[in-house]
């Protein structure tokens, strides 16, 4: 192969690998979203503890509540979002929805682009509550007492500057609350395109606690929307794990099919032969 033709060649494979690995990569968004939605709470819970630990102007609650309180919520911004030399889970995120979904025009896309508005407001967050740790209770109190005026603090009103840094964080706090919900309900909306991606039924069977938590439905509920009734969601999801020779994980998917769907033919057949194939075996196979 000529020299010139062996990078485009090489990513020409980099993309056919990717594509084979679509259904693990579009998995993983819904894996490291439930996560990131767990953590976002707890940081929206440090900030609300941040605001109500004392009594004052609504946006002056953030500078009087105390550095260590702050510091807390910088903590939680930096696990999250990371550096260039060590992204974190949003940054990583972010990145893996720009590889599946490049194309703006794509509907599917708008994920890709909340994801992204989320990743950018919580690195201005990230920037601002920076701001507030380094220079917001020197602005307002001293320890020392009141300090002379200088001629800089004449010209600038660093209580008023201070101030509109302390409203920004609300604002930026609640519009990442707004994004995050927004980006849930269109993960959620998405999947009756994704129904034929089995890595993604077998995650929401697995984390069945999380989908009832981000979402308020059962995931028999969510089957119901994605195929033309949740028995075929667990049918589905039996039928990955048979695959993979998962049997006693797929024979108790087989049985929930059936326990919503008492004439599902495939259910009734499936668990006979698991039953045999398990007994065969000795539970030896898919046991875990």
């Amino acid at each position: 192969m000529p020299p010139f033709l062996q990078p485009a060649f090489r990513s020409a494979l980099r993309i056919n690998w990717f594509e084979r690995q679509r259904d693990f990569f579009v998995r993983q968004v819904f894996a490291d979203f439930f996560h990131l939605m767990r953590s976002f709470q707890e940081l929206y819970q440090s900030y609300c503890h941040c605001r109500t630990t004392q009594r004052g102007e609504a946006c002056c609650l953030l500078i009087s509540s105390g550095r260590n309180g702050r510091c807390s919520i910088w903590d939680q911004l930096s696990v999250m979002v990371g550096t260039e030399l060590e992204k974190g889970p949003l940054w990583l995120l972010r990145d893996l929805c720009q590889h599946i979904w490049p194309e703006p025009q794509l509907e599917d896309s708008l994920i890709e682009w909340l994801l992204g508005s989320i990743f950018h407001e919580a690195v201005k967050l990230k920037e601002d509550v920076h701001i507030l740790n380094s220079y917001g209770s020197a602005a307002f109190w001293s320890s020392s007492g009141p300090a002379p005026a200088s001629r800089l603090t004449r010209i600038i009103d660093r209580k008023g500057l201070i101030r509109r840094v302390a409203v920004d964080v609300m604002r930026q706090m609640e519009q990442l609350a707004l994004l995050f919900g927004q980006a849930s309900n269109m993960l959620r909306i998405m999947l009756p395109a994704l129904s034929g991606n089995a890595l993604l039924v077998r995650f929401l069977v697995e984390h069945e606690d999380m989908v009832d938590e981000l979402w308020g439905e059962e995931l028999a509920s969510v089957f119901q929307d994605m195929f033309s009734s949740p028995g075929q969601g667990f049918c589905a999801a039996g039928k990955s794990y048979m695959n993979g020779q998962w049997h006693t994980r797929a024979l108790v998917m087989y049985r929930r099919a059936l326990e919503l769907d008492c004439g599902c033919g495939e259910a009734v057949g499936k668990i006979v032969e698991l039953q045999q194939l398990i007994q065969v075996t000795g539970g030896c196979l898919g046991a875990a």
